[in-house]
Parts: structure tokens; C-alpha cells; sequence
């Protein structure tokens, strides 16, 4: 099993390393810790950039003046 980092995952799913930690946390996405670091397993990456992961937020709209 390949482990990559939560920046190269970020990158590829197109989102902030925040964000990616915050799909972590919530349990969208499976991750393994050695000692310190968090990593992401490369089948994991692969299918959160096919499948995606959660429901992305409503954009905010125009406020009309």
C-alpha cells in the first residue's frame, strides 16, 4: 500500500490541505498515522477524486444592492 502525504491528496482532489483534514476527521476519508504524520493511501485518493467526497457547499449569492 503507497501512502502519500495530506498536501499531495489536497492537491489532487483540488481543495486546501484544511479541507482535506477536515474530510479526514469526519470519517469521509481513510487515513493511517505513523508516529506524527497522517497519511493517505493511494486507493483512497484515487477514489475520492473519482467519487468525490460529501456534498460540496451551496455557493453564496449576489446580494443585489
Amino acid at each position: 500500500m503507497k501512502l502519500r502525504g495530506i498536501s499531495e491528496a489536497a492537491e489532487t482532489w483540488g481543495v486546501s490541505k484544511f479541507t482535506a483534514r477536515r474530510l479526514i476527521d469526519a470519517g469521509l476519508v481513510h487515513s493511517v498515522t505513523i508516529g506524527s504524520r497522517r497519511l493517505v493511501p493511494e486507493e483512497e485518493i484515487e477514489r475520492v477524486a473519482r467519487e468525490g467526497a460529501g456534498k460540496p457547499r451551496a455557493k453564496k449569492r449576489a446580494r443585489r444592492q
